[in-house]
């Protein structure tokens, strides 16, 4: 795992962090819950062993990426604007590429990072062909959620673990050190994840999403469902296809993760 600090043309400075095979051709783009970051790694053995490249930036207010700042307004269109920027700068090795050598990336949103994957979808659809949605609320049920305060905790991102020695665990100690990254700056990015939701998405431009797209919900989630977010998802993406996961929790994101990867980095 390596970590940096981007600055974009928007003038927003973002954390990175990649994962996986730094100069694998296929590159998959994690887009982190709310609240969290872009360093977590949902299962670092499966991810090394891929042959993708996998790149996650924090959004602005979590871990190292700056918050947003007046005049401008907190906006999963303009996070997708800055993800893009960055995309069509990423190095393979020593060779810097352009959008179009890359070519079409795979894409995962987790929890609320589903809007973020939302909007470049649909915003830079040549650039999206896989995406995957996992544990996404629907805006009725995002919009109604409370938003949680710093110090965050496991129940914050919807996962309530079984055993109660699971933070003590290696998943668990990954999982606890997201949630202190994405507390680093107080509550700057669920306020700015909540801002967001109420000033975009604009639902009427998914019909833009040209991707294949899997909308994945564990069916033991406390706060989501594949019944309810996954339909109303379904229905405002074009083509996309409802995947319940059996006894999935909040965390089905690393219990699935080779079916996820699978989906937006298929193997040969």
């Amino acid at each position: 795992m390596s970590g940096r600090l981007v600055h974009l043309p928007s003038g927003r400075s973002l954390g990175v962090t990649g994962f996986g095979d730094p100069v694998a051709r296929r590159v998959v783009l994690l887009c982190h819950p709310s609240p969290g970051t872009g360093g977590f790694d949902p299962d670092p053995t499966v991810t090394s062993q891929w042959g993708a490249r996998l790149v996650a930036l924090d959004r602005p207010g979590y871990g190292a990426s700056e918050p947003w700042r007046s005049p401008d307004h907190a906006s999963f269109t303009a996070h997708a604007d800055d993800l893009a920027q960055h995309l069509s700068r990423i190095e393979a090795g020593s060779e810097r590429l352009d959008g179009a050598d890359i070519g079409s990336i795979g894409v995962v949103g987790w929890g609320l990072g589903g809007y973020a994957a939302l909007a470049l979808a649909a915003r830079h659809p040549h650039l999206v062909d896989r995406l995957a949605l996992v544990d996404t609320p629907s805006p009725e049920s995002a919009r109604r959620a409370e938003v949680p305060s710093a110090p965050f905790s496991f129940a914050d991102i919807g996962f309530a673990p079984r055993e109660p020695a699971y933070g003590e665990t290696a998943a668990g100690r990954r999982l606890g050190r997201m949630l202190a990254a994405a507390a680093t700056q107080g509550d700057a990015g669920v306020r700015g994840d909540r801002e967001a939701l109420e000033d975009d998405l604009r639902w009427r431009s998914l019909r833009d999403v040209e991707a294949d797209t899997l909308l994945v919900y564990g069916d033991e989630h406390p706060t989501v469902s594949a019944h309810l977010d996954g339909r109303r998802l379904r229905r405002r993406i074009p083509g996309s296809r409802v995947v319940r996961v059996a006894r999935g929790t909040g965390l089905s994101i690393s219990t699935h993760w080779p079916s996820i990867l699978n989906h937006v980095a298929p193997r040969p």
